[in-house]
């Protein structure tokens, strides 16, 4: 890649983790990184653009790191595979989820390449997911129904709290006695546990038919 190109995508990259995609101009972006305007459209065209691909370089890497936990060695059957994987995704979430969260609050303040990346999300890391549920179900590991259904179960009890939470965060808007009770939500080790219970939930028991 261009050094030019790289060094607007690292310097935009650590303006939307501060601030988001909303608070990322053009204009700022180009003094941030020593560059100038006429080198931006060159490499970019628009910002509209370069967002799109600043977001794929962002996340790119992430998808990486799950399919690579995913197909890492011989698990012994669906559901521990599917269990490695959204420990490693929580983990992903704790770390990123200033980005994270600025990205979810972004789409809903009307940023196109925000939106359009949520969009596009179900073909990626929750498509892997999803995979591992039906294959679970099919070894009989995990209960019977919809496996949207129980994917929808278990992200909102494991790693919605986390995103959550973080905004709240984020927005300044929570009082202070909301403290204790946002220690509980946005925190990875408490979503592991969360984790741990929904899976335990969600078995099979012993006899029931498939």
């Amino acid at each position: 890649m261009h050094p030019t190109r790289q060094k607007l995508l690292d310097t935009g990259l650590a303006i939307a983790t501060d601030k988001g995609l909303r608070g990322l101009t053009v204009r700022e972006l180009a003094a941030a990184a020593g560059v100038n305007l006429s080198s931006f459209v060159y490499h970019f065209g628009n910002r509209d653009a370069f967002i799109d691909e600043l977001v794929e370089l962002w996340y790119a890497p992430l998808f990486d790191e799950l399919k690579a936990v995913a197909t890492r060695g011989a698990y012994p059957d669906a559901l521990t595979q599917f269990e490695a994987t959204m420990q490693a995704l929580i983990a992903l979430v704790g770390r990123q989820r200033g980005f994270i969260n600025h990205l979810f609050g972004d789409a809903l303040a009307g940023e196109g390449a925000a939106q359009r990346f949520l969009l596009s999300l179900p073909r990626r890391h929750p498509l892997l997911l999803l995979e591992q549920v039906q294959r679970a179900q099919a070894e009989g590991s995990l209960v019977a129904g919809n496996p949207v259904q129980l994917m929808i179960f278990i992200m909102g009890a494991v790693g919605l709290p986390l995103v959550i939470a973080g905004g709240g965060r984020q927005l300044g808007w929570l009082p202070e006695q909301a403290a204790p009770f946002l220690a509980h939500i946005d925190n990875p080790e408490a979503a592991q546990q969360r984790l741990v219970w929904a899976l335990r939930g969600l078995r099979r028991p012993q006899g029931e038919p498939l």
